[in-house]
């Protein structure tokens, strides 16, 4: 097509046209084509705009910031931002934002930012038209670990008042707070501030406390769409006769008036008997509900979870019309013989009925030991991201009287976590392709591949499990007795493979020392040169070895030097190398052999090949190329 004829097209059609291009595509290739052109794009068009993925440069992030935001960001509409392993990134995003007086922001989307980063959007001007917050984060992520509970929520309410759709994906872990904080005048003052006025319409948060969760209830009177996970101590940790173990209120249906979509995770069975407790008035008026469960449970315990449990408190509360899909995850604490509770939903009436199709299978969980008897209840599609090796058995072909395409059945599966022991676990039968256990794991979905112990597998069960995993890029081995990443490392055909289809690396390998680093890393750079991201470990001791800075004559410089050849090796060596990794696992943490001072003002005395930004945490050292 020539330029007159692109020219005389309806704007209709470029925008038609724009939605098959990438951003950068449109901006080098028509923005300076015609004047029309350059109108539209810069002054017309809505962008919907994704900034970084897990694998991009510093270089061409930044290019990304300097190139499209800065020349179109009063006209995003939607913006998605990638933080996963980069350094300092939101200040490159907000640096180029903030040339236009103006935008037209309303959804935004932020993957893995770090608090610090986000303190600071808050505080920008162009979160108050926001109609749409997304945070999801990894699970090392420092949210994970706040001290005061719900505090963000309360943050982003006050801050953003046109918000209808808000996601804090980010957990609370409520073992990890000292109990005097989380009851003191700030966590009070936080609570209250929830009473605000907010208009939002759906709601994602993490796992919270029932605590958290009663009050938050009473604030969000608007609210259609409400998902939550929720873990409490256990039951164990209570009096049996304690009042306090279920509560004494339930929720006003006439305060939550609008809910018709409740998900809820609950990570044990005292949250379970909390949460339906609290809201059982609200059943009634739902049009879907999700439960998904992971707990110890017995006939023992006056807060069980069984077949006629669910059915009562929550199946028979819906309503004929609405629709549901259960997840559970169950330990019992029967016997093999009895097996009382899992034979407790073969009675129940929802297992028996067409739509939805309840399935129930037992599992050879290996890693809870001969105490439990472990199974599964759950509806098809199953929407769990990680599937643990020992689902894939015999038990699951039986549990399913119709075939199903394991697409299908896992349709947002993402990794498969090998775990068990090589010679009784079924990861042999999943590198087989002829086997018909092979034939229940959905591959082509799968971009995430963990080895979870050194006797999961083998190289070359490896290596049949990755060419079937064909779309896998991300491969994490824990080698905690390092008899697997060596014999890895040393066979021809599996390091080909992983070098062709994998991007990003990441070992635990307990005699992984300071002492033999370099060595090792050197022949992992040679066989693995298209890695894109590595992360491993630095132990201080292995048998007879053992390197305490304190007790070696000049041990910090040396351990610095040590270190920074490890760095200088890895970036000259891996030329598409964009993220660094070393953690260090130290038994002593004070005499640990990172010092960052030294370690900062060698690399930038004698400079890296490649523009970088570097993070030090209290035990990791992190590179962004």
């Amino acid at each position: 097509m020539s330029i007159s004829s692109f020219e005389i097209l309806p704007d209709d059609v470029l925008y038609e046209i724009f939605g098959y291009l990438s951003p950068i595509d449109i901006l080098q290739s028509l923005f300076l084509l015609t004047k029309r052109l350059s109108r539209i794009i810069s002054n017309e068009y809505l962008w919907h705009i994704h900034i970084g993925d897990t694998t991009m440069s510093l270089m061409m992030f930044n290019d990304q910031c300097q190139n499209i935001l800065k020349l179109i960001g009063g006209r995003v509409v939607s913006l998605r931002v990638t933080l996963i392993d980069v350094i300092g990134g939101w200040s490159l995003i907000s640096s180029s934002l903030q040339y236009h007086p103006t935008t037209l922001l309303q959804r935004l989307h932020l993957i893995d930012i770090k608090p610090h980063e986000f303190d600071k959007l808050l505080r920008n001007r162009l979160i108050k038209q926001l109609h749409t917050l997304l945070v999801d984060v990894t699970s090392s992520n420092p949210f994970n670990y706040l001290k005061i509970e719900g505090i963000y929520l309360v943050k982003v309410c006050s801050r953003m008042p046109l918000l209808k759709i808000c996601r804090l994906s980010f957990d609370y872990d409520d073992n990890n707070v000292n109990q005097i904080e989380n009851n003191s005048l700030g966590y009070q003052i936080t609570l209250h501030n929830l009473l605000n006025p907010n208009h939002l319409r759906t709601l994602t948060i993490g796992i919270r406390t029932s605590r958290f969760l009663e009050r938050l209830l009473l604030c969000i009177p608007f609210i259609e769409n409400l998902s939550f996970g929720i873990k409490d101590r256990d039951s164990n940790e209570y009096d049996i006769h304690d009042i306090k173990l279920l509560p004494t209120t339930i929720i006003d249906a006439r305060l939550l008036r609008y809910l018709s979509r409740l998900c809820i995770n609950c990570m044990n069975s005292i949250s379970f008997h909390r949460i339906i407790t609290l809201l059982s008035s609200v059943f009634g008026q739902l049009c879907h509900f999700s439960l998904t469960i992971e707990a110890l449970t017995s006939t023992y315990d006056p807060l069980i979870i069984s077949g006629d449990i669910i059915q009562q408190l929550c199946i028979d509360r819906l309503q004929p019309m609405a629709t549901y899909s259960v997840n559970l995850l169950l330990y019992a604490t029967d016997t093999f013989e009895e097996k009382i509770i899992y034979n407790s939903f073969f009675k129940v009436p929802f297992i028996q009925r067409q739509r939805p199709r309840v399935f129930i299978q037992e599992l050879n969980d290996q890693d809870i030991g001969p105490t439990y008897h472990c199974f599964r209840v759950y509806t098809l599609p199953d929407n769990d991201k990680i599937l643990s090796s020992y689902i894939f058995s015999k038990e699951l072909e039986k549990s399913c009287e119709m075939p199903v395409n394991p697409v299908d059945r896992f349709p947002r599966a993402d990794t498969l976590s090998l775990r068990g022991y090589k010679k009784i676990n079924c990861v042999r039968d999943l590198g087989n392709c002829r086997s018909s256990i092979s034939s229940l794991v959905p591959w082509s979905l799968l971009t995430n591949i963990s080895v979870n112990h050194s006797y999961v597998l083998t190289p070359a069960t490896l290596e049949s499990i990755l060419r079937m995993a064909y779309n896998v890029h991300t491969l994490e081995i824990f080698d905690d007795y390092g008899i697997l990443f060596r014999p890895i490392l040393n066979n021809h055909n599996l390091t080909t493979l992983i070098n062709q289809q994998i991007e990003s690396f990441e070992i635990f390998d307990i005699t992984l020392t300071l002492q033999n680093a370099q060595r090792l890393c050197t022949l992992l750079s040679s066989r693995l040169s298209n890695l894109k991201k590595l992360s491993f470990n630095i132990c201080d001791a292995h048998r007879r070895w053992k390197w305490r800075p304190s007790c070696i004559v000049d041990g910090k410089n040396k351990s610095t030097r040590r270190i920074v050849t490890l760095i200088y090796v890895l970036v000259d060596k891996l030329q598409k190398l964009v993220s660094l990794r070393i953690v260090f696992s130290n038994s002593e943490f004070h005499d640990t052999p990172c010092f960052p001072h030294l370690i900062r003002r060698q690399l930038h005395q004698y400079t890296l090949n490649r523009p970088f930004r570097l993070r030090f945490s209290f035990n990791a050292i992190e590179l962004w190329l």
